[in-house]
């Protein structure tokens, strides 16, 4: 583990950026600021990716569930002009309905880590040929899954609890193309996940990720949002693709204050530790608290 830590903080002293550009974080009139000396994310979390820091609600109507997903990333410090050193800690909890605002809590998972993200104004591949601005960011995390009291009948676990925990360093690459005219943003990304300690040990070590982000400015303060993810996971030697998509309406408050509205798709191997050998598939509304 230090000595991972140790390679990230040397990498992220030792990556090049390239030479200043004021068009590096580009503020349009429609919403879509991004723009570090306003304090918004180096790096803002992938739409649709289950694994990434979020303040909301997901109704699940078709099952009688409710997900809660608690959440905050930070940039800590500059690492260069373009690069950021920053924690992650959030927690993601499904909880069944019995109505009444009765919500027993089933499972919780516990996720934080440390991340690092790199931009680049000219592209590491293509030079300035290439008109996107692409970002790098690196993850070193820690995952742990635990059953709630609200999992019981008769003060009894439905299935027995188990250790969950990994830890693991992700890398995600993803391109940032945006259009000013047509106050729009389209930013694909793809990436692995190393899992290099992991209870049970029947989880399978790698994950490929990859995805799509979309934004549209529609006024000042009105955006939509859309997004949708790819994950191929899996256990006992066997890989499954989990499909995972958010998109609806952002409404922004002040340029890192916002609150969203809008359909959540979700359809694979389960997210929560728990259950990770079990397929969760369903359609949820819900909101969603902005704050960067």
């Amino acid at each position: 583990m230090r000595l991972i830590v140790t390679i990230l903080l040397l990498f992220s002293l030792s990556v090049g950026m390239a030479e200043e550009d004021s068009n590096c974080f580009p503020q349009n009139r429609c919403g879509l600021a991004f723009d570090k000396d306003n304090g918004i994310l180096n790096f803002r979390p992938l739409i649709a990716n289950p694994y990434e820091a979020r303040i909301g609600f997901i109704g699940q109507p078709s099952n009688d569930r409710l997900r809660m997903d608690i959440g905050a990333t930070f940039d800590l410090f500059k690492l260069s002009q373009y690069g950021t050193f920053g924690v992650d800690m959030m927690t993601y909890t499904r909880l069944r309905s019995e109505g009444r605002f009765k919500f027993p809590v089933e499972t919780t998972d516990y996720f934080f880590g440390i991340n690092s993200v790199f931009t680049f104004i000219e592209s590491p591949f293509w030079g300035r040929s290439f008109k996107g601005v692409e970002q790098l960011r690196l993850r070193l995390a820690h995952i742990s899954s635990h059953l709630i009291d609200g999992y019981t009948v008769n003060n009894e676990f439905i299935t027995p609890p188990f250790v969950y925990s990994r830890e693991f360093l992700e890398v995600i690459y993803k391109i940032n193309n945006y259009s000013k005219d047509n106050c729009q943003e389209i930013s694909p990304y793809i990436g692995v996940n190393y899992i290099f300690s992991k209870i049970p040990r029947n989880i399978e070590s790698f994950e490929l990720i990859t995805g799509i982000d979309y934004r549209k400015g529609l006024t000042e303060n009105i955006s939509i949002e859309a997004g949708y993810n790819f994950t191929l996971k899996g256990f006992d030697d066997t890989y499954y693709g989990v499909n995972s998509g958010q998109a609806g309406i952002k409404y922004n408050f002040s340029g890192e204050r916002a609150i969203f509205l809008g359909v959540y798709l979700y359809d694979g191997l389960s997210m929560h530790g728990m259950f990770f050998n079990q397929k969760d598939s369903y359609i949820g509304i819900g909101t969603q608290i902005y704050y960067f």
